[in-house]
């Protein structure tokens, strides 16, 4: 009859079995012990405009697009409907009247993030100054705050879609 003889895995010459599996134990054991690393994030200060004087960088086309369908949607645009947009922009030579039908086209949708009316006009100066931080990056001199709630006020007709459209077909919102 033959022997068979049987190889262990962990041999190694000099050293016994319950060595070697004793010291792979303690190695793993010593690795899955070490204290899980916790990161800190911090969200950095903004510095915010002034006015709008200091605006002097036109948004590009992709930018333009991007940042209104990112204001009014709360989310980034698909590449597909950004392309869309972007060759109707194009296509037209009055650049200022393309923008002002996607503004268009945008806030007339469905899953616009609108403040609701009541909800405005519960606390004006909030809603003012939140706009403004939303859609110029700054908050608002005291003529814009004055004005706005003013107009908010006297004219019960005003929404908040109506204002939103109003900043963003706006002079200073085409810039950053």
């Amino acid at each position: 009859m033959k022997s068979i003889t049987t190889f262990p895995l962990f041999r190694i010459s000099g050293f016994p079995n319950w060595i070697l599996a004793l010291s792979i134990s303690l190695l793993v054991l010593q690795t899955s012990c070490n204290k899980e690393k916790r990161y800190i994030y911090e969200v950095q200060q903004q510095e915010l405009y002034q006015s709008a004087a200091q605006k002097q960088n036109l948004k590009t086309t992709d930018q333009f697009i991007s940042i209104a369908y990112s204001h009014l949607f709360g989310a980034s645009i698909t590449n597909t409907e950004l392309t869309k947009y972007n060759i109707a922009l194009q296509s037209l030579g009055d650049k200022s009247t393309m923008q002002d039908m996607i503004v268009k086209s945008m806030i007339n949708r469905s899953g616009v993030q609108l403040v609701s009316n009541t909800a405005m006009r519960a606390d004006i100066p909030t809603f003012v100054e939140e706009t403004y931080l939303r859609f110029y990056n700054r908050k608002p001199n005291e003529f814009e705050r004055w004005k706005m709630k003013d107009l908010i006020q006297k004219n019960t007709d005003v929404t908040p879609q109506m204002i939103y459209y109003s900043m963003m077909t706006s002079d200073e919102y085409p810039y950053y």
